[in-house]
């Protein structure tokens, strides 16, 4: 059965591209402009927005601005699978109401998906429809995974996809929270797109060695789990993890840091994309 999204505070928003630029050798940054910006809710986080992919333009039912995730989806799918736009989720990097703007980072992967290689693309004044929250349908936390409650102690591992995530996340810790964060990165230079929030924090940066089809991150969260998981299961509500990579490997991740003792509601882990070529060889 399908997910209600009835409830849903987010509407599809009518943008253009304003700017492209390459912050860094992996990433495309698109900022994006559109006359209804200034209600779109800048609530930070791993907030999950969705991009409508403009794969040579939209079928003209989503013509109507600000229309509602339950109407808009239902529309989606009663399109002809071939006139669907490919749909993805990604998390702001930067949300700016005032000037009515959208920053996205896309990670470009060695062979990329639908939505970097169309970053790579992306012209100025291309449209692009965005569905986002509207602040003034309330539910700040629709969309929102990080739930860490009274926790002191966080432990943040991710690869490149989830860097605008982890620099939102970070951003809000307190002066008390213990931060313990890997990196996963292949081109150090992109490790900067993380930002200035990690100044004064632990952080571990590895980048991805060829052939490893785990990725570092195990090894790292598998060592850390050795040493440090009993405390941190101990803790209870005083340790929450996050974890985001691509879905086979970060269920490896969890299921490792179970094993640990932490429990499952002191732990989210999420699947950012998916590696469809290195599976189906495995498969």
């Amino acid at each position: 059965m399908s997910p209600s999204f009835d409830t849903s505070p987010n509407v599809l928003f009518e943008t253009r591209v304003r700017a492209v630029r390459r912050p860094s050798p992996g990433f495309v940054r698109l900022t994006l402009t559109g006359p209804r910006l200034d209600v779109f809710a800048p609530y930070g986080l791993d907030q999950r927005i969705k991009i409508l992919i403009p794969d040579g333009g939209y079928p003209a039912v989503f013509d109507e601005d600000l229309l509602p995730e339950a109407r808009w989806r239902s529309r989606w799918r009663e399109l002809p699978a071939a006139e669907r736009p490919t749909m993805r989720s990604y998390t702001p990097s930067a949300v700016r109401p005032g000037p009515r703007e959208v920053d996205l980072d896309f990670f470009v992967h060695t062979r990329p998906g639908p939505a970097s290689a169309w970053a790579l693309s992306a012209r100025e004044g291309e449209r692009v429809l965005v569905s986002g929250p509207d602040a003034r349908r309330g539910r700040p936390t629709h969309g929102i995974q990080w739930e860490p409650g009274p926790a002191t102690r966080v432990l943040i591992a991710g690869d490149e996809t989830a860097f605008p995530a982890i620099r939102n996340i970070v951003s809000t810790l307190g002066p008390s929270v213990r931060a313990e964060i890997f990196l996963e990165v292949e081109d150090g230079a992109d490790a900067g797109a993380v930002g200035s929030p990690l100044d004064g924090r632990t952080v571990t940066v590895r980048r991805l060695p060829g052939g490893d089809p785990a990725g570092p991150l195990f090894g790292e969260i598998d060592a850390w789990a050795r040493s440090y998981g009993a405390g941190a299961a101990a803790l209870g509500t005083g340790f929450y993890a996050w974890l985001a990579t691509e879905s086979t490997r970060v269920a490896r991740l969890r299921d490792r840091l179970r094993d640990a003792g932490i429990a499952p509601d002191r732990l989210h882990a999420q699947g950012y994309w998916h590696d469809r070529i290195r599976t189906s060889r495995v498969s």
